[in-house]
């Protein structure tokens, strides 16, 4: 297919340059599906894509920027990435309005700054320009040659199995593409926390053609449509709470978390973790327990590498001991530097049903991202998330005993502060006076 030449308006997520060149996925206007080859489809996404920062964008034959392809369902509060590509590599820059910054003309082997290009589904789809993930580095920028080989219809493309889109199997399910950028200059520029956007979709369950609804969230990540739409279209989940963290000197994670009381005397636990632009990658999640805490229903799931990506796709492992429950890539980077760890561009979720209520983490009760490559540090911690413990709640400062006056200094301070730890009734991560007054309840019950 050709490569859509006409340009459309459409808005960029910022009202103002950047520092250095700055590449987002403004907005998707077209999806191919390529058909069905044993029990899988592929498709691709259409990009229009601006330079937000105040320089030219790199725009190389074969090379930066590139786009990964991403898709997603949303059913039963559970969302859960089904689907990846290859990377769309590069190959010349026209140069349009539409970013609503003013763009200075630039285009060919660079996207001038305040510039739109747009490239078809079409096009992005062409499988002589799909390249790996394994070759780019999505913290440093650094990209590998595109390699031969040739393949069937979904080869390289977004391949999602067709079982995962027939919504009589999954009443109620939303769906959402994603693209996600790397592009060696926006890395060097430090541009990197806006390179994820998503769009809902429909899948047409006659021809299960992607239709796209609604409009593009630019900058954000999908992981943030579980709360964005967790209650329904458009409908916010104010019980999932969502955070990002940056790896020192490093990429950065998005995380969500949500806990529901199933009402027979368990609660169900989500946990989400995105890889934007770690080249480390994640290793493990690790989840604190507290005495008495029996967990059943325990998951996990990944979208699954294809199309020779060297990537291994062996499920994570999961422990359980005194104190955590812990998710795991089976070898560690000594043992295959290819096992199943988190990459950049991808989303894994963790789930168990626990026979106790939720915490927010504070102080101890962090859950835990350990990193796949060796390096300091070889972990992080995840705030914020709703926690399953045995714990006394209102022990704000988790000095193992009744609550006193410095829970509530410790509570206040987190709350003035507006950290998720504040976040006592765990509504979606930002503290308000239903907290207060919930901490105080608890407070007041001596737990």
């Amino acid at each position: 297919m050709l490569r859509t030449a006409a340009l459309t308006i459409v808005a960029c997520a910022a009202s103002a340059f950047g520092v250095g060149p700055d590449v987002v996925l403004s907005d998707v206007q077209s999806t191919s599906n390529y058909g069905l080859v044993g029990s899988i489809r592929g498709y691709a996404i259409g990009s229009h894509t601006c330079n937000i920062g105040n320089q030219n964008l790199l725009w190389t034959n074969n090379g930066t920027p590139g786009l990964a392809m991403n898709m997603y369902r949303l059913h039963d509060g559970r969302l859960k990435q089904i689907g990846l590509s290859w990377v769309k590599m590069a190959c010349c820059a026209a140069a349009g309005n539409g970013c609503g910054l003013g763009c200075n003309g630039a285009g060919g082997s660079v996207l001038g700054a305040g510039c739109l290009d747009v490239y078809s589904s079409g096009w992005n789809g062409g499988q002589t320009r799909l390249g790996p993930r394994s070759g780019i580095n999505a913290w440093t920028g650094q990209f590998s040659a595109i390699p031969g080989g040739s393949g069937n219809a979904i080869f390289r493309r977004i391949q999602v199995e067709q079982a995962d889109l027939v919504t009589a199997s999954f009443p109620g399910a939303l769906y959402f593409i994603e693209g996600v950028y790397v592009g060696s200059d926006d890395a060097a520029n430090s541009n990197r926390n806006n390179n994820a956007s998503y769009k809902r979709v429909n899948v047409n369950q006659s021809t299960f053609n992607l239709e796209l609804q609604g409009a593009n969230t630019t900058g954000i990540p999908a992981l943030r449509a579980w709360r964005d739409h967790g209650g329904g279209i458009g409908v916010v989940d104010t019980s999932v709470s969502v955070n990002s963290i940056d790896v020192p000197n490093e990429g950065r994670f998005w995380y969500a978390g949500k806990a529901r009381d199933l009402g027979n005397g368990t609660w169900r636990y989500d946990f989400l973790v995105f890889n934007l632009s770690s080249d480390r990658s994640g290793g493990s999640l690790s989840i604190p327990l507290s005495p008495g805490v029996t967990l059943t229903n325990v998951g996990f799931h990944a979208p699954l590498y294809h199309s020779g990506e060297p990537y291994a796709n062996t499920p994570w492992t999961f422990t359980q001991s005194a104190t955590s429950a812990t998710w795991a890539t089976p070898q560690t980077f000594a043992q295959n530097a290819n096992s199943s760890a988190l990459r950049w561009g991808t989303m894994y979720s963790f789930w168990f049903d626990a026979n106790v209520g939720p915490v927010s983490g504070t102080g101890n009760e962090t859950a835990t991202l350990g990193l796949f490559k060796p390096g300091t540090p070889a972990s992080i911690a995840l705030t914020g998330l709703p926690l399953p413990s045995t714990l006394c709640r209102a022990d704000f400062n988790n000095s193992g005993g009744t609550p006193d006056e410095a829970d509530v200094a410790a509570f206040f301070a987190a709350w003035n502060d507006g950290l998720p730890s504040a976040d006592f009734n765990m509504s979606g991560g930002v503290p308000d006076d239903a907290d207060v007054a919930k901490f105080f309840e608890a407070w007041d019950l001596g737990c």
